[in-house]
């Protein structure tokens, strides 16, 4: 994890772990939305720079950072990280994560608010403008992230298992 982060200039160019990847503007949305895969075929969302989420092959939820938060899955529900930095004469010394579980009610209130924000990039994908995409002579990379958000929503399973800690 980066000790400081900082907004992205150009996520299309900068997202290079994402192997085939596209770029979508909209009414819709104030910023363009980027979506693609990694080599182990998760799928990659970013709304702007905030929210960002990471799904599995089979359509569950890994992570999440949404409104400055990071989110991981346990399994069962989702563990809130907050970064919570020390100093030392004005300057950063440690950063260290500190856990919260969502309650039931906060994970619910989770999932239908990314559902919302799924169907609202679905709809941009429909009707928006793909202005960039790589590689650029791959066909099919709008359909494959318009298939993938369709398993999210039909999924049973909303969360992946828990991410082993290092």
């Amino acid at each position: 994890m980066a000790r400081n982060e900082s907004d992205r200039e150009d996520m299309m160019a900068e997202a290079v772990s994402l192997v085939r990847r596209i770029e979508c503007r909209s009414e819709l949305f104030s910023e363009p939305i980027i979506a693609g895969f990694n080599l182990q075929g998760w799928m990659f969302l970013y709304i702007g720079s905030d929210p960002m989420y990471r799904f599995d092959e089979q359509g569950r939820l890994r992570r999440a950072f949404v409104d400055g938060r990071l989110y991981r899955t346990q399994g069962q529900t989702l563990a809130v990280l907050d970064r919570q930095r020390t100093f030392d004469a004005g300057e950063p010394v440690e950063t260290n994560l500190v856990r919260q579980d969502l309650s039931a009610g906060e994970l619910t209130a989770f999932r239908l608010r990314m559902y919302s924000q799924l169907n609202l990039v679905s709809e941009c994908l429909r009707i928006g403008a793909i202005t960039r995409q790589y590689p650029a002579e791959m066909h099919g990379i709008t359909d494959e992230v318009e298939s993938r958000i369709r398993l999210v929503l039909s999924t049973s399973e909303f969360l992946a298992p828990a991410i082993v800690r290092r």
